[in-house]
């Protein structure tokens, strides 16, 4: 089974984190929640279903400009995931549920940028 989702706009990358953290820990933890809620947001409207592990978990980040380094952007990654799990979509992102690397595109689009996740069941044999 393959299913696909988007979340709209920019998730938090790893500098706003740490930046928030150091501000205040209850607002790094805000931060994440935040973020993961606006992912799970898009998982329920796309009305993803439960998957069988183990998933291969792709991620194209689609940014406004290149001013964000590519490593902070898919930092976001730990939100969508657990956003997976908290949503029924995966039982866990651990090892055994998460198959193979998690393969990043990043491209620019002003008007839309967004995050878009594919998911695909690995066909064990």
């Amino acid at each position: 089974m393959r299913q696909r989702f988007e979340v709209p706009g920019k998730l938090p990358s790893l500098n706003d984190y740490v930046s928030a953290c150091r501000a205040n820990p209850y607002k790094g933890a805000k931060a994440k929640k935040d973020a993961q809620e606006a992912v799970a947001w898009a998982i329920r409207a796309a009305r993803l279903k439960p998957m069988r592990p183990p998933v291969t978990v792709s991620f194209t980040w689609v940014e406004p400009d290149m001013r964000r380094d590519k490593d902070n952007i898919s930092s976001a990654k730990k939100y969508v995931l657990d956003a997976l799990v908290e949503c029924g979509v995966i039982p866990d992102d651990n090892w055994k549920c998460i198959a193979g690397n998690l393969p990043d595109q990043y491209k620019v689009n002003k008007a839309n940028p967004r995050v878009i996740v594919e998911l695909e069941e690995v066909d064990e044999e």
